[in-house]
């Protein structure tokens, strides 16, 4: 691959998969959000790309403010509403479907042969007999919009003679993420020596390390085959209870964790599912970091935060 556009490239999965593909000798332009230069863009600080702030509901004018039209891949991981209650809103997340379909066209028009988004295992809760009939689930509008841009990215993409790729998310952690999700959740938790209430802890779970899931998004953008489903996930995908027990053991030894003190409400995803078999023999993917390493290097940068 010798140039790539990553729309999102100052967040967290964006800026890895940035430097992933720096350090295999690409030219990378990061489009960014419009006021470029706060915190959380300091990820992308000392490195020798480009960057573009260009708004992702007005992605079509991304040509405008860009000089050439010989990209290679376009990764897509800029989408609105990842958090609390912008997550539930309906207006928001359909209007993701939108930008994602006038990012596939923007690609095309710039050159790109690749188009590779971001999908999300939450997506694959949907077609389980558990998925179909829970209307209560509150995340299901986001489940949807998910699904909806594979489906009809796929059909837009083939419309414009642009390779498209949606690989499925399973939990991608690491330093430098902010966010209130699980495994930062955990660790700050566990460090401030508060006893964590959870779930029985029986669905099956995978987590990857950001640098591995970068070098998965890499590979795929270079050797994925078209038309193939991608998990990126590190292989070993087990019961959440094992994993937390892992973490625990690293984090906080002496910290009590309370499994079945809370209701799972949520749905039981078969092993299937976490399959990433596909992607290590199309593009020779293996993850790097165990889980246990992953953990001491994130808890190390929280705790330096």
């Amino acid at each position: 691959m010798k140039k790539a556009i990553v729309v999102g490239g100052a967040g967290f999965v964006g800026s890895n998969v940035v430097r992933e593909l720096l350090s295999r000798g690409a030219d990378v332009t990061a489009a960014v959000y419009p006021g470029f230069g706060g915190a959380k863009d300091q990820r992308l600080n000392g490195l020798n790309i480009k960057t573009i702030e260009c708004d992702i509901r007005e992605i079509r004018k991304l040509p405008e403010l860009l000089s050439g039209r010989d990209y290679d891949a376009w990764y897509q991981f800029a989408w609105d509403g990842l958090f609390n209650e912008p997550l539930l809103d309906y207006a928001i997340q359909t209007n993701n479907i939108r930008y994602a379909m006038d990012a596939i066209v923007t690609a095309k028009k710039l050159g790109c042969e690749r188009f590779i988004g971001a999908g999300s295992i939450s997506q694959y809760e949907l077609r389980t007999l558990e998925g179909q009939v829970n209307a209560h689930d509150k995340h299901r509008v986001y489940k949807t919009a998910k699904l909806a841009c594979e489906y009809m990215g796929r059909s837009v993409a083939s419309r414009e003679g642009i390779k498209f790729f949606w690989p499925i998310i399973t939990n991608i952690f690491g330093e430098g993420e902010s966010s209130p999700r699980l495994i930062n959740t955990m660790i700050k938790n566990l460090l401030a020596g508060k006893r964590q209430k959870l779930s029985e802890g029986n669905q099956v779970y995978d987590f990857i390390h950001v640098s591995d899931a970068a070098r998965a998004f890499a590979g795929i953008g270079e050797r994925g085959l078209e038309f193939r489903t991608y998990v990126i996930g590190s292989g070993g995908a087990k019961p959440l209870k094992e994993f937390l027990a892992e973490l625990r053991d690293i984090v906080n030894p002496n910290a009590e964790l309370g499994f079945g003190e809370m209701p799972f409400n949520g749905i039981y995803l078969p092993a299937a599912d976490y399959d990433t078999g596909p992607l290590a023999e199309d593009t020779g993917f293996a993850p790097l970091l165990t889980f246990a390493e992953g953990i001491r290097r994130t808890a190390d940068w929280i705790t330096s935060q």
